[in-house]
């Protein structure tokens, strides 16, 4: 319910386009009895209240011919949400009126909601099966959703009323062109042109729909080239005469455009095509004049004073942009889509305080601002800043649920945090609003194969690479799909193809250097990698190779060298710590081993490799409440990693901690990891620990049978057997523990073991 508040004697009425409730209220200012209005806000407060009463006692009927007449001016001007609202209005006074159904569903159209365009027009015919227009427009809908019958019976009703009627005619042939009956669908847009042979579009759809669909671009330019000679004085016949040209590489392109521009000075589209003409001759000065001249042609249309700025973006010319789009701002301070385009390159130019302080303008005047949003993700991502720009970008995944791209980033954040599953969503989101984004696919390829799902990463990236064949991230992901499946010779292969044409592609390097390494070809990679960094000595990837081809065929020295001049380059080299923890074990330098894995920490804290290589470490110097640490925190980064809540398990088992939390650790990690003898020797241990010797030894054989050698599941299994009072079991278990010379329990194996022979046990 509506209601009109007055205070103070000041009457506010609603708006002519906000919808009024049936039955409306007044609230009076509280006097008290005491205080008397004047004389003219009392005039003033009868004047609304008689304005409120005659708007709550206004005919229904004539209260919707006013909403749809200024839907109708609404819809005229563009302003399509404002249309809708009044619209629906009207609808909700009239559910049964089909004239204002009929012009929601076409203003959902323009609105890019076809779910609410097809229930409006569906409506529509229901009530008004005569509405030829409506019946077509639905059909194609129903096209668009691949529901042909849907679509046959809508256009039949309509040729059955009026054979002649041409739009129907290219309607159904649209539906043939879909299911690729080229006959058929040549047929109906025939028909149709012969019809209205003043239908551009018509032409248009013959040339795109059926011939261009089946690779035959002569038969597409001469249905363009009769669209030209039956509509001479037609800008729109040259125009679409001169696109078919400009994605043919065409020159003839330019003559088309400059006909259009003869025939429709003022036009924008065919300047538009012309430059792009130039561009593709070559003739970039040629180009720039044409946007220069749009300009002074179309001042006011954004697309028109926009597209100079643009051609300084193409060709890379940023700074240009920039200097561009700042006078533009200068007498256009209010367009937001300006300054979001100034905000762009400002990003990529790396001006990021400015363009922050823009940013932040644009999100004052627009709140929601989905793009707003995006940009600020981006400049914190520039700020290595990865939880906040989460946030941001998050916001704008929100707001804009349909950007692929915002989804994309937002996967890639997750990810860099370690958040996998957020992040496969959010790759998940981004292919499904844009099933050619190869990138979504290569992304979600490497989360399966980080998961250890190999089939659903070689799946992944065979479909991004029939999108894109010539994807080098595409087969990068694929070589490590097959590497990981086992097949070395397809893996390698591709990687030489890939460095066939790149050949400092240090992803892929990076994987061929795994390969030779496992194949004993270490000094091959030395001796194929030496070069590219001779000739590429600031490249930081390069280098992390290098130093890896050194350390592994023995050359510390060497390795640390080129470690640290990989560090000195870029400090956020990947896996550079790690390799300098690795060279520095190999040289028994303990301390600088954590002291890397400390900085490995620092500088990728999400990463839980970092902490589970630390924590070895203090494990093996025996400092187990520091491992304890490393574990809990790694913990916290990952809850559902069962490498992690074995560890814990383990280490709450032998060196304090609470039995019943590792119990529940233990069989965490047995649901993710159930094939694993070191898991089941951890949850046997537990059970074992928490007196239940009967449900500990089943876990505790499987890791013996696995493991036979493995002298702490030995160890576990025979104190399993004593407390289920089998001794003959448990000494020969306990024996078998003691033959191993480095089994750390050994003490306790043989006090167990005396005890059995003293049968006190």
């Amino acid at each position: 319910m509506n209601i009109v508040r007055m205070q103070n004697g000041a009457a506010a009425a609603e708006s002519e386009s906000a919808e009024k409730a049936r039955t409306c209220a007044v609230e009076y200012p509280e006097t008290g009895g005491r205080k008397t209005l004047p004389l003219l806000r009392l005039a003033a407060l009868v004047a609304a209240v008689a304005l409120l009463f005659a708007a709550c006692s206004e005919d229904p009927k004539a209260k919707r011919l006013r909403l749809m007449s200024s839907g109708e001016k609404y819809f005229k001007a563009g302003k399509y949400q404002e249309a809708a609202l009044q619209f629906r209005n009207a609808v909700q006074i009239d559910p049964q009126a089909a004239d204002a159904r009929y012009q929601l569903g076409l203003t959902y159209l323009r609105l890019n909601n076809p779910d609410g365009a097809l229930r409006q027009l569906t409506e529509t015919v229901a009530l008004q099966p005569t509405n030829w227009d409506a019946q077509l427009n639905l059909a194609n809908l129903h096209i668009a959703r691949r529901e042909f019958d849907a679509a046959t019976a809508c256009v039949e009703k309509v040729l059955q009323a009026n054979p002649g009627n041409a739009m129907a005619h290219a309607t159904i042939a649209l539906k043939h062109a879909m299911l690729r009956d080229s006959a058929n669908a040549t047929r109906e847009y025939e028909k149709a042109i012969q019809l209205a042979p003043q239908r551009v579009d018509f032409y248009v759809a013959l040339a795109t729909n059926v011939y261009m669909a089946s690779a035959k671009p002569a038969e597409a330019e001469s249905v363009l080239k009769r669209a030209t000679g039956a509509n001479p004085k037609s800008p729109d016949a040259q125009i679409a005469l001169a696109r078919f040209y400009l994605t043919q590489r065409r020159p003839e392109g330019e003559s088309a455009a400059q006909a259009a521009i003869a025939l429709d000075p003022k036009a924008i589209t065919p300047r538009l095509i012309l430059a792009r003409v130039h561009m593709g001759l070559g003739r970039a000065a040629e180009a720039e004049k044409v946007y220069r001249e749009l300009k002074s042609v179309a001042p006011d249309n954004p697309q028109a004073y926009q597209a100079l700025g643009g051609f300084y973006e193409e060709t890379g010319e940023r700074q240009k942009a920039i200097a561009e789009f700042k006078s533009l701002l200068a007498s256009k301070p209010n367009d937001i889509a300006l300054k979001q385009r100034l905000i762009e390159n400002l990003i990529a130019e790396r001006q990021l305080k400015e363009a922050e302080a823009l940013n932040q303008e644009v999100l004052k005047a627009e709140k929601e601002n989905a793009l707003a949003y995006f940009a600020q993700g981006r400049m914190l991502l520039a700020q290595d800043r990865k939880q906040d720009a989460a946030t941001a970008l998050q916001r704008a995944a929100v707001l804009a649920p349909n950007n692929a791209l915002i989804q994309y980033l937002y996967g890639s954040v997750q990810a860099s945090l370690g958040h996998a599953k957020l992040a496969r969503e959010a790759f998940t989101k981004a292919l499904e609003l844009r099933p050619n984004m190869t990138e979504a696919s290569v992304a979600l390829a490497s989360l399966a194969a980080a998961g250890g799902d190999r089939e659903t990463a070689l799946r992944l990236t065979e479909r991004a690479l029939r999108m894109d064949p010539g994807s080098m991230p595409a087969q990068v992901a694929r070589a490590q799909a097959l590497l990981a499946k086992g097949d070395v010779r397809g893996s390698e292969a591709i990687l030489l193809d890939v460095l066939s044409r790149e050949p400092a592609s240090v992803p892929a390097l990076t994987v061929l250097a795994t390969i030779n390494i496992r194949q004993g070809r270490s000094k091959q990679f030395l001796k194929g990698v030496a070069p590219l960094v001779q000739q590429q000595p600031h490249n930081a990837g390069l280098r992390y190779l290098l130093a890896l081809a050194h350390h592994v065929t023995g050359d510390g020295q060497r390795a640390e060298a080129e470690a640290r001049q990989a560090l000195k380059l870029d400090s956020k080299t990947p896996r550079i710590h790690l390799l300098l923890a690795s060279i520095y074990l190999a040289a028994n330098r303990p301390e600088e081993v954590k002291s890397e894995l400390r900085a490995a920490i620092e500088s990728d804290p999400r990463d839980l490799t970092n902490y589970l290589l630390l924590a070895d470490r203090y494990e093996r110097e025996r400092n187990w409440d520091e491992a304890k640490k490393l574990y809990e925190r790694a913990r916290q980064l990952d809850p559902d990693s069962p490498v992690v809540a074995n560890q814990l398990a383990y280490i709450y088992l032998e060196h304090g901690g609470n039995v019943n939390v590792a119990l529940g650790l233990a069989q965490q990690a047995k649901q993710k990891m159930p094939d694993s003898p070191n898991v089941a020797d951890t949850l046997g241990w537990a059970y074992y620990k928490s007196g239940l010797p009967a449900q500990a030894i089943p876990h505790l054989k499987r890791c013996v049978d696995v493991t036979p050698a493995d002298s702490t599941c030995r160890y576990h299994l025979g104190m399993a057997y004593i407390a289920e009072k089998n001794p003959g079991a448990a000494g020969e278990h306990l024996e078998q523990a003691l033959k191993d010379p480095a089994f750390q329990a050994a003490d306790a194996a043989r006090q167990a073991l005396a005890q059995i022979r003293k049968g006190t046990r």
